[in-house]
């Protein structure tokens, strides 16, 4: 009994530990128990095959993390340097859109169809077309930008450089649509229904 004792691996369960470690994915704490383990049972004059699987399998996911981690990185990295670009570039055009309605050069023709598609968006969400005060105050998704608010709001500059707004309402009072009606003098887009024109904001 005694000499059974003596001759018992001292690392074997440490071993075992180091393996079910790669189970829970602790890799690189199973690599440190395993080597704890092997040294251990050396020194006893065992070959530990528990620590020796669990130091190889360990390592094996240690590596495959740390190229999943640095993966991360780089991918995170290359998306914050294009959103960067993307928020540059986003700058300049407004720059450039801000100085070209500075200058008098606004594609009404434009922002007349981009307002319009805003909104048929609108209607789309609410079953009813906003007035001029609510197209303004609009948030999340269907906020104006600088440049479509601009081209409504400020009527101090010259009517070429501006979008006219015709609310359109029905019988029952209840808006039926919009006119839009481009500084360049062509022809006004509709959204919705606006056989009767009840209100006017240019």
């Amino acid at each position: 009994m005694t000499s059974s004792v003596q001759n018992e691996d001292p690392g074997k369960k440490l071993g075992i530990i180091a393996l079910l470690l790669s189970v829970f994915c602790v890799p690189l704490m199973g690599v440190v128990v395993g080597i704890l383990a092997f040294f251990k049972s050396r020194s006893a004059g065992h070959s530990n095959l528990f620590a020796i699987l669990a130091i190889i399998i360990n390592l094996i996911y240690t590596v495959l993390l740390l190229f999943f981690l640095v993966s991360i990185f780089y991918v995170s990295k290359a998306a914050l340097e294009q959103r960067k670009q993307e928020d540059a570039l986003e700058t300049l055009i407004l720059q450039q859109q801000k100085e070209e309605r500075a200058e008098g050069n606004v594609d009404t023709d434009r922002i007349a169809e981009e307002l319009q598609a805003k909104l048929e968006m609108f209607h789309q969400e609410y079953g009813v077309y906003p007035s001029y005060g609510k197209l303004l105050s609009e948030r999340g998704p269907l906020i104006l930008t600088e440049e479509q608010r601009e081209v409504l709001v400020n009527t101090a500059t010259p009517r070429s450089t501006r979008v006219g707004f015709q609310a359109c309402v029905a019988s029952n009072g209840v808006s039926s649509g919009v006119m839009l009606r481009p500084g360049s003098g062509n022809t006004p887009l509709i959204a919705g229904d606006c056989s009767n024109i009840a209100a006017r904001r240019e």
